[in-house]
């Protein structure tokens, strides 16, 4: 297939689209309401956006190859499949209430000449003759633009040419006696978006990083003159009056009529035709994206390369159309349309712009104002022109996202979106650095070093209880070297260069431990916790601790609790206690926890936390409990031991207050146990998790005599310093 150059596949198609339907039948009457001054204002002010969307769309044109489906393209391969695909439905609406639009105007410019004609008849006649070209393929559809630019040549040298009688003075300011300035707005905005007639031909071109800023910009450029030198002789040779009741006007007032009325003719027929050919190939590349119903259907194609079940489909979609609504009603829509996909593409750049990413560097540079201006005042102006309508669309779109996000979408290509929020969690870290971290911020934030993840299952519920909704997991293993340091030097070098059958071996031990950790962090992952996995290398278990909270403390957003678990093998004690010392090094809140080995956490249901009086470790027990308590949702128990009855009345006041205090539910029990501490153990109320304070006597004899005596899965628990339960 024969690609399009520059002129052919993105200059002519814009240039006709904006020398079109809205020049030849709407410009009088803008001019003859606003008068040449509001006119020029209403015309800058719509070309502020498209001149800032055609600069933004040259950006990404000149950093990415864009493919077929134009704007649709640029949008999803910068935002993402959800956004492009919630934008691209309003995008096709707009290009295919544009064919109707332009059909419509054809068909009142031919009425004018043949006021016996049938309307309905003249415009389906034209649609199907627009579909037969098509259909034909791009390439024959782009040739006929010639001949219609040449009559369009001509049509504005008979106009310019007329010698009417002249009015006595250019009006700065109209009267505005049919519409208001923002409904005059809306009429004759879809006049500038013939942007999108070439940016929809993407697909077609040989070189679209060089057409489509060229093309459209110097489109822009050319109609921008057009337009204003228009305007300034309408209002130079027809009274208000005419121009706002006579939408033929330029027929009657230029040199040789006849030529004016073909340039009408040809001018909407080509706009017409320039729909029917880019449409299509919207929906066709959302069909190939298989982001709408029947993607199958839409993005199939010829051997020529024509999407002709896309095509038919958008020749139906225009005929409805025109049997619903005139030319006065199409133009406001297609307005509101055109305006959210020139925002969203404004403000896909901006973001590129913004987070300053490497992979964004485009041939054509942009100033980041520039798209920020553009998404702005696009906004500002849907806003203006209908407040309700443009707050309905916007929901639509973010409801059609919300949509394909559920959908769970995956394309092929990066976007934007990593990075933006990669920008943003950058910004945010700097921030929180310079503020003081505070209790009232604390939330469980837990690295758990995991020996064998193969053996972790069973703990993983339980942690999600800790963590769950906005806690985080650093889940970690060691890998144990047992060569010399020569040795891993020379693994090291061999790893870098490629060289060594041992290192393969390595590397697949290596990954596989890291596969087990993504599996057994699977299930959190799917409960949308943040939840990171690694696996470091190091001769002892202990030394990968110690190097592996180090390095985590000294990040953004470090863990706060080094979540440990008992063994029942009692030789392991020894080194549990060396971890817990190297959390108490790290300034880490300490969590051991001790699995009963038939009955779990039970029905996860009732948990006791055990107080003495001025407990070190009261602040991180009752948060652990507060959090457990939010996810089982059952009775949360305070159990304080006294050596008397006084000391019991004492007790119970202090744990009420500290209840009031923490805010915790009213239905919180206490109970006070009067004797011997190891010797009320076996008679305190059952429950299914029993949460104890790490004094610094404690070792792992003591954790598992604890266990033992109240026949419950533990928790083990030891403040930082940086908890509070009462902020």
């Amino acid at each position: 297939m024969n690609k399009l150059g520059t002129f052919a596949g993105v200059f002519t198609p814009t240039i006709l689209t904006i020398l079109g339907v809205i020049m030849y039948l709407r410009l009088g009457w803008v001019v003859g309401n606003a008068g040449f001054g509001g006119a020029l204002v209403i015309i800058l002010l719509a070309k502020m956006i498209t001149v800032t969307t055609g600069l933004s769309i040259a950006a990404i044109a000149t950093n990415t190859r864009v493919g077929a489906g134009g704007s649709y393209a640029l949008i999803s391969r910068s935002l993402g499949l959800e956004a492009g695909s919630a934008v691209g439905i309003p995008l096709y609406l707009s290009q295919t209430l544009g064919g109707a639009m332009y059909i419509s105007g054809f068909t009142e410019a031919w009425i004018a000449l043949f006021p016996a004609h049938d309307p309905i008849i003249v415009g389906i006649s034209v649609l199907l003759m627009v579909l037969g070209v098509s259909l034909l393929g791009a390439q024959f559809a782009m040739r006929t633009q010639y001949v219609i630019m040449f009559v369009i040549a001509a049509s504005l040298v008979s106009f310019f040419a007329a010698a009417g009688e002249a009015t006595p003075q250019i009006a700065a300011w109209g009267n505005f006696p049919e519409a208001p300035f923002w409904v005059i707005f809306a009429i004759f905005f879809p006049a500038v978006t013939g942007i999108e007639a070439g940016a929809a031909m993407s697909g077609d071109l040989k070189d679209s990083k060089r057409s489509l800023p060229l093309g459209m910009l110097s489109a822009i450029a050319v109609s921008f003159i057009v337009y204003v030198a228009v305007a300034f002789h309408l209002d130079h040779l027809a009274t208000p009056e005419a121009l706002v009741s006579n939408t033929t006007i330029m027929m009657d007032i230029s040199r040789w009529k006849l030529v004016i009325a073909a340039g009408v003719l040809g001018a909407t027929l080509s706009s017409a035709l320039g729909s029917v050919v880019g449409a299509p190939r919207t929906l066709m590349a959302m069909g190939s994206d298989k982001v709408i119903p029947f993607f199958r259907l839409f993005a199939r194609r010829t051997k020529a390369g024509e999407p002709v079940f896309s095509i038919i489909f958008t020749a139906l979609a225009i005929l409805v159309s025109l049997l619903l609504g005139d030319l006065n009603t199409i133009a406001p829509l297609l307005t509101m349309f055109f305006l959210i996909t020139y925002a969203t593409i404004n403000i896909a750049v901006a973001l590129q712009l913004g987070i300053g990413i490497p992979s964004f560097r485009p041939r054509f540079k942009v100033h980041i104002s520039i798209p920020i201006i553009g998404f702005l005042w696009a906004v500002i102006v849907m806003f203006m022109v209908n407040p309700i309508f443009a707050g309905i669309a916007w929901l639509l779109i973010i409801t059609a996202y919300l949509i394909q996000v559920k959908r769970g979408l995956q394309a092929p290509w990066g976007d934007v979106r990593a990075g933006m929020f990669m920008a943003i969690a950058e910004w945010s870290a700097r921030q929180s650095e310079k503020l003081k971290s505070h209790p009232k911020t604390w939330k469980p934030n837990i690295m758990v070093p995991v020996e064998d993840p193969l053996t972790w299952g069973h703990r993983m519920g339980f942690l999600t209880d800790i963590v769950f909704p906005a806690g985080t997991l650093r889940l970690f293993s060691v890998k144990i070297a047992e060569e010399s340091v020569n040795s891993i030097i020379r693994s090291f070098s061999n790893r870098i260069f490629g060289r060594g059958p041992e290192l393969r071996e390595h590397s697949a031990e290596h990954d596989q431990k890291e596969s087990q950790l993504l599996d057994l962090a699977a299930p959190l992952k799917a409960e949308d916790l943040l939840v990171t996995t690694s696996v470091i290398e190091c001769r002892h278990f202990l030394e990968g601790i110690s190097i592996t909270a180090q390095v985590m403390r000294s990040m953004y957003f470090p863990p706060n609790i080094m979540f440990l678990s008992m063994s029942d093998d009692r030789s392991k004690d020894a080194r549990l206690e060396d971890m817990i010392a190297i959390a108490v090094r790290e300034k880490m809140g300490i969590a051991v926890y001790s699995q009963h080995s038939k009955n779990a956490l039970g029905n996860k249901d009732t948990l006791n936390v055990w107080l003495r009086r001025s407990s070190p470790n009261k602040d991180l027990a009752i948060l652990m409990a507060i959090q457990l308590n939010r996810n089982w949702g059952g009775q949360l128990r305070f159990i304080t031991v006294v050596a008397n009855e006084d000391d019991g009345t004492r007790a119970r006041a202090a744990q009420e207050r500290l209840i009031d205090r923490a805010r915790l539910p009213i239905s919180t029990e206490t109970v006070i146990l009067v004797g011997n501490f190891k010797k009320v153990l076996s008679s305190a109320p059952q429950a299914d998790l029993n949460i104890f304070g790490i004094s610094n006597e404690l070792d792992g004899d003591t954790m598992h005599k604890l266990s033992a005596s109240v026949n419950t899965s533990c928790l083990f628990v030891k403040d930082s310093g940086g908890e509070s339960m009462v902020v």
